[in-house]
């Protein structure tokens, strides 16, 4: 069953894994720290370095603070400190990073048709960063980031922001579809302020212990305008 975004009053979308392709960037900044740290290339193949750098990634999102105690501690002698890893990791990703095939076409769509349509994307400036790099800058009514904001998905207080930015009200929550990749923040979180809800699978599963979405999509091309 497709999903007809005019028939809402206002749409959001998750930015990462769901308007571009942080997947694949991921696996291409893991491969380089790969080929330039001997400390990964010298004991493993790479094919066994980017199983353990997914370990860090669960759920499609990564906690970096976390992700770079795991690398130390399982290889100590790993010689980046946590601020040249950050800026490894978001500088690269900023690069890297691109949107789906089609993507900027059907948002151009959106906005030829006044679609009432934002991004809430957990990050922080960096977000804004790769909107700008992917080509998307400029398309949307509005980006919420949670570090700026103050809070994160599935916080309801982003959620209710995100109401504001529509210029909708609680009454209007039933008229509001949240797109995303992630069951434990978009969907849960979108859930709990009663918008309706559209998982993009990702080659995943939906988790068994969390109530469905709405929808639940392969891709963009099971979204109308």
């Amino acid at each position: 069953m497709n999903i007809k975004l005019s028939e809402y009053k206002g749409v959001v979308f998750d930015l990462d894994d769901t308007l571009i392709d942080r997947k694949k960037a991921y696996s291409e900044i893991f491969t380089l720290l790969y080929k330039e740290h001997e400390v990964f290339n010298s004991k493993l193949t790479l094919e066994e370095s980017l199983s353990f750098f997914w370990t860090l990634s669960p759920n499609n999102s990564i906690d970096i603070k976390n992700a770079f105690s795991e690398i130390k501690l399982k290889f100590p002698t790993f010689k980046l400190d946590f601020e040249n890893f950050y800026r490894f990791y978001y500088d690269n990703m900023i690069n890297l990073v691109k949107p789906y095939d089609g993507v900027k076409d059907f948002l151009l769509q959106l906005v030829k048709q006044n679609i009432n349509f934002g991004v809430v994307t957990n990050g922080n400036e960096y977000q804004f960063k790769k909107i700008k790099n992917t080509g998307l800058e400029g398309l949307f009514n509005f980006v919420i980031a949670s570090e700026i904001f103050g809070y994160n998905k599935p916080d309801i207080e982003i959620y209710q922001e995100t109401l504001r930015q529509l210029k909708l009200t609680s009454k209007d929550v039933e008229n509001v579809i949240f797109i995303g990749d992630n069951p434990y923040t978009d969907i849960i979180g979108a859930k709990k302020i009663g918008f309706k809800t559209a998982w993009i699978k990702m080659d995943f599963e939906y988790p068994k212990d969390l109530s469905p979405p709405d929808y639940i999509i392969e891709s963009f091309n099971e979204i109308e305008v």
